[in-house]
């Protein structure tokens, strides 16, 4: 599965994605906390965003081998 990084998060690791193999399906939080495990909590806080297949998903949902999973930082403007 790829595990694409977007923004400051994509600086801050100095990639843009991540190979990952898992048994599918696996959740969203699967997913995120070995790349905690990986990389550091400091990354991937709670508030981080994530897409599956470019729609906004949560920590519930499922991916298979096929999905493209994303994860950026938070947006903010004014």
């Amino acid at each position: 599965m790829r595990i694409f990084y977007f923004a400051s998060l994509k600086e801050n690791l100095k990639t843009s994605h991540d190979e990952m193999i898992f048994d599918s399906p696996v959740k969203i939080s699967t997913i995120k906390n070995e790349l905690v495990q990986k990389y550091g909590e400091q990354y991937f806080p709670k508030n981080i965003l994530c897409a599956v297949n470019h729609e906004i998903a949560s920590e519930d949902t499922l991916v298979n081998d096929i999905d493209e999973v994303a994860f950026f930082p938070p947006v903010t403007g004014g």
